[in-house]
């Protein structure tokens, strides 16, 4: 099989990527064992074998097959094409992808607050999910909010306090994963904003399958007074579980570095983003190898989210 791929690859210098699917290699397998046939063979017999050919190559032939050739051949290409076909406000010319969302993705919620006319003592989160329909989206999103921010605060947790308490091992391994992983009691204050959801088509550019599911975004409005609190009441869950006093004091010390870094602006780099979403993903699988894909659904919708923007 990879010497039909190679002469695959070969004959088309694989220019577009995109244009050539599974398909396409068979056909390209299929004649050429017709061209040879057809010098000794009759006609019927040839076209017998080609179909016998064709059912064991589809059997046989994987998309690891496919993509092991491209990656050997120095074929870089994003794993899947991510279309969005309707969305909030269509019919009313509102974009696909509008810029208040793309810029909350990428970390900054002045564009937001200028569109929804938001004053400055607010700070803008958001959630996201996904479903089949729009409807178990919306659910999934507005049920993410706490776990998106527990996590927003883990990192930044560990990110603040990391160098001067890694010694100890207390923000390394599994047992960070674990102890800074906690919900939020106290939402008070966090009001919904608005909502916006897109269906999306996923196309996979080896072997053409779509795939068609709803994302759904919830934004909220937060005090910058409240926003603290939640920060505390973060803090009043994980601490305790701290294993000396030298870290509980030192990360309780961070609280306002944690509320400063957590309201910043920082616009995020397509690289960076990326990078952040697949760093956290692998973390916390491998935090519990039997963990729920539901509970990291949310990272998995910033990923597409990624694939539309950039």
């Amino acid at each position: 099989m990879s010497n039909i791929l190679s002469k695959f690859l070969k004959k088309y210098n694989f220019l577009d990527a995109n244009k050539y699917s599974v398909l396409h290699c068979i056909q390209y397998y299929v004649n050429g064992i017709f061209e040879e046939k057809m010098m000794k063979k009759n006609s019927i017999f040839t076209i017998i074998f080609c179909v016998v050919v064709l059912v064991f190559v589809v059997g046989c032939t994987s998309t690891k097959d496919i993509a092991k050739a491209m990656k050997t051949n120095n074929i870089d290409v994003k794993p899947e094409k991510t279309v969005v076909v309707d969305w909030t406000g269509r019919s009313v010319g509102v974009s696909d992808s509008p810029v208040w969302l793309e810029s909350l993705i990428t970390g900054n919620d002045e564009v937001f607050k200028n569109e929804f006319r938001i004053d400055n003592s607010y700070v803008i989160k958001y959630s996201a999910g996904k479903g089949k329909t729009a409807d178990i989206a919306e659910i999934n999103s507005r049920l993410k909010y706490n776990a998106m921010r527990s996590e927003e605060l883990k990192s930044t947790v560990m990110s603040e306090n990391g160098a001067s308490l890694d010694n100890k091992g207390v923000f390394s391994g599994h047992q960070a994963l674990r102890t800074l992983v906690a919900p939020i009691k106290d939402l008070s204050g966090h009001e919904l904003v608005t909502q916006f959801w897109q269906e999306v088509v996923s196309i996979d550019k080896i072997t053409g399958l779509e795939e068609t599911e709803f994302i759904y975004y919830s934004v909220y409005k937060v005090l910058k007074k409240e926003w603290l609190e939640t920060i505390k009441s973060y803090m009043q869950s994980v601490i305790p579980t701290l294993p000396d006093s030298e870290s509980k004091t030192k990360v309780a010390a961070s609280i306002n570095k944690i509320y400063e870094r957590t309201t910043s602006n920082d616009i995020k780099s397509e690289a960076e983003l990326r990078s952040e979403i697949s760093t956290k993903q692998e973390a916390i699988r491998n935090s519990d190898p039997s963990i729920n894909p539901d509970d990291i659904e949310w990272l998995d919708v910033l990923e597409t989210a990624c694939n539309i923007i950039f």
